[in-house]
């Protein structure tokens, strides 16, 4: 959490930047200081925490201890003191309300900030209290324009569900449970999600309809929860890729977000010819933002789509016009982004590159850690490399951390990279060596044709890599 603006950053003595930080957090070390639970905190138990060698502050309902994060913090440790023993909400919204403190300090959490009255109730009462607040961690605040929903979830890679059943009618699925919101008064859409997935934080922006400062956000209530296995999506556009693959825009027929993880996939179920398909695929957007393919926003889903011979669903879908329409599943798939590494690894052959575009975004754009990322994409010819434009334009403003690597098995390329299929060779040449004697920073991705993803799987391990620092996509 930086509260002091660029112009107060301060010198940080040596061994306290943010990767020291990271690293420190990394290392088993408590820096909550009580042992890692999750307590129920007022606000006159957080003053008591107000001495530079014990120091509490909380944030939008959350308490953390920030003993250990002083001599890190980058505005300097009397900065950072104004807040200690207080919740410093006010303090940070006006002055680096765009930091994400969460990530910084997800190894310092204490517990929630409650209502001083909760500790005067009979402990039974407490019991229930604590019960029904466990089940909900929810703040929210506002500007004129906006208001935002913060639910604090406390499981990592929530399952995010949103629909806006009316213009002020606001429905969530957080991890299966459905509630509704009624607001008071009327939104526009799509909303504005923000997931820190490793603490499990959901952020909610939604637009209001007319700008004004509202008394309440509205009242929260529990709804039946209803299992839906898939929904509607609607053709927006088709472009073509390549010779062979195409970039369709869906758009949700309903008011719907649906958070999907990197290196996660959905179902797409269609009738073909009388008979219903379904095929998994990694849903994918451009690296950059401005394209030729129109609006992306988050009620949109986007596909790359390779058109092979024999593929049924995969013709279909690339035969599709606008306003045709599909059914797509619910986010599906157990990989989570490694934050104990530094170094990623992908390998990926075709269109075995859906599942890392995602990853290097996400890789490149995190707000915690700096991570270096080495592509190796395999392809037969140059004219078959998806979105290579893309992958160029990153890497060049990218260029000390994203490295691109075009391998090709029927031609040479212009960037001298090696010609041929993965083998032992390509291997060496381009992963770095491990030391036996120092923690691995490298993690391996891998995708492609099933052969290709066997024979990397055998070529990685022989390198030295464990079952824990690589994953293979099916």
């Amino acid at each position: 959490m930086a509260t002091g603006t660029t112009r107060n950053k301060v010198a940080l003595a040596p061994g306290h930047s943010l990767m020291d930080w990271i690293r420190l957090g990394n290392s088993g070390s408590d820096l909550t200081g009580v042992g890692g639970k999750m307590l129920s905190i007022s606000k006159s138990e957080l003053a008591k925490h107000n001495k530079r060698t014990d120091a509490w502050l909380a944030i939008r309902g959350t308490v953390y201890n920030v003993t250990q994060y002083m001599d890190f913090h980058p505005g300097g440790v009397d900065e950072l003191v104004r807040g200690i023993g207080t919740d410093a909400t006010k303090l940070f919204s006006e002055i680096h309300a765009w930091v994400n403190y969460e990530s910084i300090l997800q190894k310092c959490v204490v517990g929630r900030l409650v209502n001083e009255e909760l500790f005067k109730l009979p402990d039974i009462l407490k019991a229930a209290t604590d019960v029904s607040e466990n089940d909900l961690n929810m703040d929210w605040f506002q500007q004129l324009g906006f208001l935002c929903f913060v639910f604090y979830t406390k499981t990592p890679y929530p399952e995010v569900s949103i629909t806006l059943k009316q213009p002020n009618e606001f429905r969530f699925v957080l991890n299966g449970k459905t509630r509704c919101i009624t607001l008071h008064k009327n939104v526009n859409w799509p909303c504005i999600v923000k997931i820190v997935a490793d603490i499990g934080k959901v952020q909610v922006k939604l637009i209001k309809k007319v700008l004004g400062l509202w008394p309440t956000f509205g009242t929260i209530s529990t709804t039946r929860n209803i299992q839906i296995d898939y929904w509607k999506c609607e053709l927006l556009g088709s472009f073509n890729v390549t010779h062979n693959t195409k970039f369709l825009l869906f758009k949700y027929e309903q008011n719907l977000y649906n958070h999907i993880y990197p290196g996660r996939h959905i179902y797409i179920k269609a009738n073909v010819n009388g008979h219903v398909v379904s095929r998994p695929y990694t849903p994918v957007w451009p690296l950059v933002e401005t394209t030729e393919y129109g609006k992306i926003s988050e009620d949109t889903l986007c596909l790359l789509v390779k058109s092979y011979p024999n593929g049924k669903l995969s013709k279909h879908l690339c035969s599709l016009s606008q306003g045709d329409s599909i059914e797509v599943s619910r986010p599906q798939g157990s990989f989570e982004c490694w934050t104990s590494k530094t170094n990623l690894i992908l390998l990926a052959a075709g269109t075995g590159i859906t599942p890392m575009l995602p990853i290097i975004w996400n890789a490149l754009h995190s707000s915690i850690k700096n991570y270096n990322i080495t592509l190796l994409f395999f392809n037969k010819k140059e004219t078959c490399i998806i979105w290579k434009k893309y992958l160029d334009q990153k890497s060049a403003a990218y260029l000390s951390r994203l490295t691109v690597h075009y391998i090709l098995s029927e031609e040479e390329n212009s960037k001298g990279d090696t010609k041929g299929h993965i083998d032992e060779n390509v291997i060496i040449k381009y992963f770095p060596s491990l030391n036996n004697d120092l923690k691995n920073e490298n993690a391996v991705c891998i995708c492609g044709p099933s052969g290709f993803n066997k024979l990397c799987e055998k070529l990685v391990i022989q390198q030295g890599y464990k079952k824990d620092d690589y994953f293979v996509f099916g």
